[in-house]
């Protein structure tokens, strides 16, 4: 694949491209706009080629310099949420994979697009959206060596990783029932949950007002959605641009131009209320088993885990960060288990909109262990 940033998908290469055995695959959180992240994402693969340049000058545990090695760092829109600008090499759209990859309650289901605008995704079907993606992403790359992944995620995207380890764990390990196995061959060798929205999110300060909200306003998405498309159809787009910088504190220009064109798009506000209520229902208590967070020692890990917390973090309750760090924690007793940090640094939950160097450089050293191991 070639290397191009548009506002639905991001890939570029740290190296030669074709050298790239490893692909850094990205998932966004709620809303799911990539163009969100593209500094973070351009800076990662400036600190990773730098790195890989100097060896291990820096905080990463990279292999020595001269290696044939480059990595591909690849991030798409979530379904719902991408906006008019495709070209034809684009990976396929949501479309693509509406007859085949979802299950029996996905888009034939409830949450078929209906009269009042685009079809919705819910959780699950992101789940579906991504592991499509990333499957074909796969199928694209022609190379003499099996091709690695490092998963890396953002708030539900984290839930979305773990959820593709799983399903990618089970599909290489278990033969398919009617004998034949289209997944590509890759293994996923890593990754890295930022801030991670994985287990009780209701219980959160936000998870808890929205909740209120979604009992009080069954309707709430498409209440909400509705002011939003009223808004902006009535207010010419500077004062919008205007508005947005005050309620956001004057964001950097990517962050303002990207909420805009999220605010400007036909569904996107309810696609997201639509999607953080199925959240709210569907995050609650842990989903993975033992060899999948790494904590067992009956069998081997799917890969290596990272998790970055935020501290008062107002979609992770403590309580529930501080349970998650005690049960599956890496400890020095067995060494087992995904290394866990908690943030001293007070980056915000959205660290994408301000604080992507900092972000991108404890990203980088976390990448050089995964390789590295």
């Amino acid at each position: 694949m070639e290397s191009r940033i548009t506002k639905n998908v991001f890939c570029t290469y740290t190296g030669d491209e074709s050298k790239a055995d490893t692909t850094i695959f990205f998932i966004s959180g709620n809303p799911g706009l990539i163009s969100y992240y593209h500094p973070f994402l351009s800076l990662l693969a400036k600190h990773l080629a730098a790195d890989q340049g100097e060896g291990a000058k820096n905080e990463s545990t990279f292999p020595e310099s001269g290696s044939e090695t480059s990595f591909r760092i690849y991030g798409c829109s979530l379904g719902g949420f991408e906006v008019a600008e495709q070209s034809q090499n684009d990976p396929p759209s949501e479309q693509s994979f509406s007859s085949s990859s979802f299950n029996a309650n996905g888009p034939q289901g409830k949450n078929e697009s209906d009269e009042s605008g685009p079809r919705l995704y819910d959780l699950e079907e992101q789940i579906c959206f991504v592991q499509g993606k990333l499957n074909k992403l796969m199928r694209t790359i022609s190379s003499g060596k099996k091709q690695k992944v490092i998963l890396i995620g953002h708030s539900v995207g984290t839930y979305m990783a773990m959820e593709i380890l799983r399903r990618h764990r089970e599909n290489t390990t278990e033969p398919q029932s009617d004998g034949a196995d289209n997944s590509p061959d890759f293994d996923i060798i890593g990754g890295i949950m930022l801030f991670p929205t994985v287990m009780d999110i209701s219980a959160s300060p936000s998870g808890q007002k929205l909740t209120a909200l979604l009992s009080i306003i069954p309707q709430f998405a498409l209440v909400v959605s509705f002011f939003a498309r009223l808004l902006t159809f009535v207010l010419p787009d500077s004062i919008l641009k205007s508005a947005i910088r005050t309620v956001m504190k004057n964001p950097p220009p990517h962050a303002l131009e990207t909420t805009f064109t999220f605010l400007k798009s036909p569904g996107g506000v309810r696609q997201a209320l639509h999607m953080a209520a199925d959240e709210m229902y569907t995050i609650t208590t842990d989903k993975w088993s033992d060899d999948i967070w790494g904590v067992s020692s009956t069998r081997d890990p799917v890969a290596r885990l990272f998790f970055y917390f935020g501290r008062n973090d107002h979609w992770v309750a403590e309580k529930t960060r501080d349970e998650i760090i005690a049960l599956k924690g890496c400890t020095s007793k067995d060494g087992l288990g995904p290394k866990m940090f908690v943030c001293e640094e007070g980056l915000p939950h959205a660290f994408c909109l301000k604080h992507n160097e900092i972000m991108t450089r404890k990203v980088t050293g976390m990448i050089g262990e995964i390789v590295s191991s």
